[in-house]
């Protein structure tokens, strides 16, 4: 796992994050060069993340009352996933847990994009909000796509679908 200096680092199964509701994988040829990689037991960037806790704050009423009927039968589901759905679908796709990187407060994000240089963190846009802005980015995707599915599941359904 990689470990960046002042930031919490965590190994995740897959269904311990929440994934968004990008499917499927909108760019397959990015898949694959992380399913290479991850094969070869190579490191990938960091995912960044946030504790499930922490965005129901953030959300609507509407759409917590369906994360609670989700967290019923998905309690191992602790982190909603920012960015990283090639990542965590070949990561999952080559049984390896998921490295990533908790944000917790507008710091953590600045010392993530500090640290995006080293390639440990991946340049995005959620590097350019605050931490109360990627929780109501978090609202809004789920508000429109309103359903949850963690990363097992995901990465289940694509391969079922002979998408992978």
């Amino acid at each position: 796992m990689s470990t960046v200096v002042g930031l919490e680092t965590v190994e995740l199964a897959p269904d311990e994050i929440i994934t968004l509701n990008d499917y499927p994988l909108y760019d397959m040829s990015v898949f694959r060069a992380y399913v290479d990689k991850s094969s070869r037991g190579e490191n990938l960037p960091l995912v960044p993340v946030i504790e499930k806790d922490l965005v129901k704050k953030y959300i609507n009423d509407s759409l917590l009352q369906k994360l609670k009927l989700f967290e019923q039968t998905h309690p191992q589901a602790r982190y909603f996933m920012l960015d990283g759905s090639h990542r965590t679908t070949a990561l999952t796709r080559a049984g390896r847990t998921i490295s990533a990187v908790v944000y917790r407060s507008d710091n953590d994000i600045a010392i993530a994009r500090d640290t995006a240089s080293t390639g440990q963190i991946l340049k995005s846009g959620t590097l350019d909000l605050s931490f109360a802005e990627n929780c109501q980015v978090l609202d809004k995707h789920f508000t429109e796509k309103t359903y949850f599915m963690t990363v097992k599941e995901k990465t289940n359904k694509m391969a079922i679908e002979g998408l992978l």
